[in-house]
């Protein structure tokens, strides 16, 4: 039926080696659209026999040929799947994970592999009836499609060799006709984990070999379309639609009618030539309405459907990234397709439900990282409205450990595997409007076979072609970057000298859009510093926006040897070379489950923005094609106790596409105050929108004058002085990626690296790109190890104070002082109790993770946490978008979970009452009076947070169920007047300057007294 693209069909068996060799495919046909048509199809998903084997060597002597009859299949697995995540609760029998984020998984020699190279066997039968439903004759050619196998597979049908390739998340079809008879047909497919194409899939992600995409069983009928080409382009300026349709098929097909029932279009097409067909006026595709025309191809023996967006991709003579004639931003994430069960064995619904729970929360982009996504994941951003940059099947990432030397990306002999992969990944998905950006793929360095598939893209797309690693724009359209600091985002989004090129090379990138591919890096509790970036980008045109790395955490369900089950990450199969917890780095959990992450990212790129300042709010319409209409703003002044004082309301008309309004308000909140603001608005199509912001105002004075001194409420000990946290994955974060690219000028400059993008010198390693960690600096401090001594009492204090000396073990006493000063008093209230705090703190060289005290407290688990302040989410100096003040209550337990890899969390700010459940019924009430820093007001109040566990304790455990148990003992409340921010040097920048806390002093005045028995209603704990 087709040619075959790579080579001789001869039957290649007699080379069990073939995987080794780049070019060692064979027998694939030339990739085409995936195509939605009547057809018949026959699935082969199920249940198939199965043999693993430890290596390829072991699975070539015993049994050299795997289609014989006499062999045995002691085993049955599910496909779609993986081989090593079955039984991994039991005895492990096929394997298990490996986790690698770059170095390669078995020793750098392209394209030898391992002998320990993990092999299986699958075995299915289908009988030809049930695909033809009646005569063969029916049938001009019968296919097998494969659409995702890891790394390297072989197949047989009716013990007769069919094809064999690599290329992972690539589509592969063999052409089978003469294989396949009347009555039952069976089909061998063995797969080896490694291959020579492994190391073009060094992609940051588990290694999971196997059969985890859908194979299918095709029936080509007489007078059937092989492949269409269509692009359907509508001119912004005056609304005209035009359909390019190139179809692909024999003779007997055509004449092939053309239909658009919606436009009115019903046309012939009467051969392979490539024709235009106008269409009139046609309604755009955008992300904020995705309009789709359904589309019918009707050839003489076949129908294809297709539904197609019309609009039109460009770059503008001033470099901006524009979609129908509107400059784009894309609110993007990184996404791994990704099960913590089924690994990238996923399916329709489940990722319909992922881009549900992007959209709510205001993603509007998807860069399919590193590969081709499953082909539904195409038809599903079409249909829901999600920009996509589509990504190609490649990195070779390993080999910066060898400084590039061997990477295939200069080799010509690999330029048939790069190529091949290219037009795979193209042409399968060359049909859909969602797709804006084409990629070449990831972290593959540079070189002639990079340049080679950019130019095969531009013969047959328009679409702009992206590459990050082409750091001198030579080869791509789009200049993309990893990691910059905002500093350097700002620069070269305002067309500045990029140093890191040559002059030309800054001249090519101040015309290109600029996009960041990866930025931020919410591993753990964070990432701070999103709303750094997004002022860029709502700044600067050129600055198309960005992709947060990553999308979910890849966790793995499994369970401990006792039947504990938890979240696996890299080294908990026992990987020999392993990246550990690197690959839990998602604003979501691994079960799909919004992180604290992905509750910040969508505060700071809600396209409806609102800012209050006395006296006016700032209304923004960040869509770039929708206005939004009727805008209302509602407006609520509450007093000290949260009660209502004057409400009222603010018409302020429509707002169009990337515009602002500034809109007066006719109150301001005074001391101990706050003005509630809410914004309603008419969004993308006719859908509503909302907004909430509040301003407070200056703190109120406190009243009252201390009493005599007293003794600490009941169940109440401390305070403890606390400066330090258990360290977040970005506090002990040493990736800085944009140091990576620090060279001399080509152009013979000196420059300033750190002056250019606002890094410390102090924290530079003989690496590039490592630095030394913010918490490594901490523990070198001692600050998780202070320890007290009391001072002698000041005559001239009021009787009750007491003074506490605090400093590390074996430092010197008068470099590094911490002095915790502390008096309990009584008031006018029965059981209430006042507490004043003041810390004097050394000058260190590095900032304080908090400045703050311990009270250590009786509570309830079960119980409810009710405040006033920022919540209900979690909140810090440089993540702190998500927060609202207000009266929120929440669940005890639900208030600082240390996450999948223990760490600090649970951070809240802003508090001005606090009601804390006790174990014996009753509550611990908590009033703020005043707090201080440097002398000023805190900017951001009483900080506090409440845990069931001791910083060392979570320090020490690798997992949640290594932490102690805490049933029956005191939890643990954290009172900051200061805390640091999170950052994102996990993998990306340090925290932002306006966010590290460098204090010297502080003070804090608060009230606590016991409240009546708990009739706060309780919740179910979770």
């Amino acid at each position: 039926m087709h040619p075959c693209t790579t080579g001789s069909t001869a039957d290649a068996r007699v080379d069990p080696w073939w995987f080794t060799h780049p070019d060692g495919s064979r027998g694939s046909l030339p990739p085409r659209a995936h195509l939605t048509s009547d057809r018949p199809e026959l699935s082969l998903a199920g249940a198939w026999d199965f043999r693993w084997f430890p290596s390829a060597s072991d699975a070539v002597s015993a049994c050299p040929d795997p289609t014989a009859p006499d062999t045995a299949w002691p085993d049955r697995i599910p496909v779609p799947g993986h081989w090593v995540l079955e039984h991994l609760d039991g005895d492990r029998r096929f394997g298990t994970p490996w986790y690698t984020n770059v170095v390669y998984p078995f020793p750098v020699d392209p394209p030898h592999v391992p002998d320990a190279n993990p092999t299986g066997d699958h075995r299915t039968r289908f009988v030809l009836a049930d695909l033809t439903g009646g005569a063969r004759t029916d049938l001009r050619a019968v296919l097998l499609r494969f659409e995702g196998v890891e790394s390297a597979f072989r197949v047989w049908v009716n013990g007769r060799w069919a094809g064999q390739a690599m290329g992972s998340r690539l589509t592969h079809e063999f052409d089978v006709t003469d294989l396949v008879r009347d009555g039952e047909n069976t089909v061998v497919v063995r797969v080896h984990q490694f291959s020579a194409g492994s190391y073009l899939e060094d992609q940051d992600q588990w290694w999971l070999p196997g059969i985890f995409r859908d194979v299918r069983v095709l029936g080509e009928v007489h007078g059937g379309i092989d492949d269409v080409h269509l692009t359907a382009d509508r001119d912004p300026a005056t609304g005209e639609g035009v359909l390019g349709c190139r179809i692909t098929a024999p003779a007997d097909a055509f004449p092939v009618q053309v239909e658009i029932p919606e436009l009115g279009l019903s046309t012939t097409v009467d051969g392979p030539d490539r024709v235009e067909l106008p269409v009139g006026v046609v309604r755009a595709w955008t992300a904020e309405d995705p309009h789709l025309y359904d589309v019918a191809l009707r050839a003489q023996g076949q129908l294809v459907t297709h539904r197609a967006g019309f609009r039109r991709v460009a770059i503008s003579t001033d470099g901006v990234l524009q979609v129908d004639g509107a400059p784009v931003r894309f609110r993007g994430v990184n996404r791994h397709e990704f099960h913590p069960r089924r690994g990238r064995a996923v399916d329709a619904d489940f990722t319909r439900d992922e881009y549900r729970l992007m959209q709510g929360n205001h993603v509007n982009a998807v860069r399919t990282s590193h590969y081709p996504p499953a082909h539904h994941a195409l038809d599903l951003a079409d249909e829901m409205g999600l920009w996509v940059v589509l990504e190609g099947d490649l990195e070779t990432h390993g080999f910066v450990q060898q400084g590039w030397a061997r990477n295939p990306s200069d080799d010509p002999a690999w330029r048939g595997a790069y190529l091949d992969r290219t037009a795979r990944m193209w042409h399968r998905d060359k049909n859909h409007a969602s797709v804006v950006m084409l990629s070449l793929g990831n972290e593959s360095g540079t070189g002639a076979n990079l340049a080679a598939a950019a130019d095969w893209l531009r013969r047959h797309d328009d679409r702009p072609v992206h590459y990050e690693g082409d750091h001198d724009a030579a080869y791509t359209d789009v200049y993309s970057r990893m990691y910059p600091t905002p500093r350097e985002t700002r620069s070269i989004a305002a067309g500045e000298p990029v140093p890191s090129t040559d002059a030309a090379g800054s001249n090519r990138i101040a015309r290109m859009p600029f996009v960041l591919c990866e930025y931020a890096h919410p591993m753990g509790t964070g990432p701070g510093g999103l709303a750094d970036y997004e002022e860029i980008f709502r700044t600067h045109p050129r600055a198309c926006g960005g992709f947060v790395w990553e999308w979910k955490d890849h966790g793995i369900t499994t369970v401990t040897p006792d039947g504990v089950p938890f979240l696996a990450y890299g080294g908990d199969f026992g990987e020999p070379l392993h990246d550990g917890s690197f690959v839990l780095d998602g604003l979501c959990t691994a079960d799909g489950l919004p992180g604290p992450g992905l509750l910040e990212y969508a505060a700071v790129i809600d396209p409806l923005r609102l800012e209050l300042d006395p006296g006016h709010a700032v209304v923004g319409n960040g869509y770039d094609h929708t206005v939004l209409t009727g805008l209302r703003l509602h407006w609520t002044l509450r007093g000290t106790a949260v009660e209502t004082l004057r409400t009222g309301t603010v018409e302020a008309g429509d707002l169009p596409p990337r515009r602002s309004s500034r809109v007066p308000l006719p109150v301001a909140p005074g001391p101990g105050q706050h003005l509630e603001v809410t914004v309603e608005a008419r969004g993308p199509v006719a859908g509503s929108r909302r907004r909430d912001a509040q301003l407070t105002g200056p703190p109120a004075v406190a009243s009252g004058t201390p009493g005599p001194a007293a003794t600490a409420p009941s169940g109440v000990r401390g305070p403890v002085l606390c400066v330090f946290r258990a360290p977040t994955d970005n506090d002990a974060g040493t990736i800085e990626p944009t140091r990576e690219l620090w060279r001399p000028s080509p152009d013979g400059d000196d420059t300033d690296w750190h002056g250019y993008t606002g890094t410390d010198p102090r924290d530079a390693t003989a690496t590039p790109g490592i630095v030394v960690s913010t918490a490594w600096r901490w523990l070198d401090h001692g600050l998780h190890r202070l320890q007290p001594r009391t001072l002698a009492h000041d005559s001239g204090a009021p009787a009750g104070t007491v003074r506490t000396l605090w400093a590390a073990p074996g430092t010197d006493l008068r470099t590094a002082p911490f002095v915790l000063t502390h008096r309990w008093s009584a008031t006018d209230r029965p059981g209430a109790r006042r507490l004043e705090l003041s810390w004097q703190l050394p000058e260190l060289d590095v900032p304080l993770a908090r400045v703050g005290c311990v009270l250590s407290l009786p509570v309830d688990p079960d119980g409810e946490v009710k405040f006033d302040g920022d919540g209900p989410h979690q909140s810090y100096p440089d993540a702190c978008a998500a927060a609202r003040y207000g009266t929120h209550r929440l669940p005890a337990r639900g208030l600082a979970d240390p996450g999948a890899r223990p760490q600090a969390s649970g951070n809240r700010a802003r508090a001005h009452r606090l009601s804390i459940p006790l174990a014996d019924g009753t509550r611990l009430r908590l009033q703020t009076l005043s707090t201080e820093l440097d002398g000023a007001p805190a900017p951001r109040g009483l900080q506090w947070t409440l845990t069931p566990y001791r910083d060392e304790e979570l320090m020490a455990a690798a997992h949640p169920h290594e932490l102690p148990d805490t049933a029956g003992r005191d939890w643990f409340l954290h009172l900051d007047v200061g805390h640091h921010g999170l950052g994102s040097r996990s993998c990306g920048v340090d925290v932002p300057r306006s966010a590290r806390l460098h204090a010297r002093s502080a003070r804090l005045d608060l009230v606590l007294e016991p409240e009546a028995p708990d009739t706060v209603r309780r919740r179910p704990a979770r």
